[in-house]
């Protein structure tokens, strides 16, 4: 992997980590969507330019392929968050925002923090092929929110939120698949 491929991508992922696009309560999480969907397109279509440019040596093939890991990592566990939320702000969805439930802003952070690490987790799993063990870590978080999925806006919230960190990290998985190979 040309390191150089990787440079607008990782720019993109570390800047977007930093400076997160919150979503808003204005429910435009799919304009948020569009836009990542535009910008990650762009960055391919730069790092495919600018791999071009020059062509790295065995060492170098080796460092593209860790900033490579490096940079899904980080687009999918830091920019994660803000993608899942806007998947939860879709229009059509509708649901109550986080914040106008009973949930305090340690709760928000604690899902956010929690949302991070089911990321990262399916992530490594997908990229080890260990696809059962993934079926676990949704039981396990199942089990311990079964009280709260009683009610059934938040059984949907917690689905949609979690079906969408899935996917995501997936997404992560197979694009880090196809570009490696």
């Amino acid at each position: 992997m040309n390191p150089l491929f990787v440079v607008p991508l990782f720019v993109y992922a570390a800047a977007a980590t930093a400076w997160p696009n919150q979503v808003d309560g204005r429910r435009r999480g799919m304009d948020l969507l569009w836009v990542e969907v535009v910008i990650v397109a762009v960055a391919l279509l730069a790092g495919s330019y600018l791999a071009t440019l020059a062509e790295p040596k065995v060492r170098g093939l080796f460092w593209g392929k860790v900033a490579l890991y490096a940079t899904v990592y980080l687009y999918i566990c830091g920019r994660g968050a803000t993608v899942v939320r806007a998947m939860l702000e879709v229009a059509p969805l509708q649901f109550r925002r986080v914040e106008d439930r009973s949930a305090g802003a340690v709760g928000i952070a604690r899902g956010r923090a929690i949302g991070i690490l089911e990321r990262a987790l399916v992530l490594t799993l997908v990229l080890l092929g260990e696809y059962a063990t993934i079926g676990f870590i949704f039981i396990a978080k199942g089990v311990i929110r079964y009280r709260s999925l009683e009610d059934p806006e938040t059984a949907e919230y917690f689905l949609i939120g979690t079906m969408g960190s899935l996917l995501l990290a997936v997404l992560g998985a197979a694009g880090l698949r196809i570009l490696l190979h």
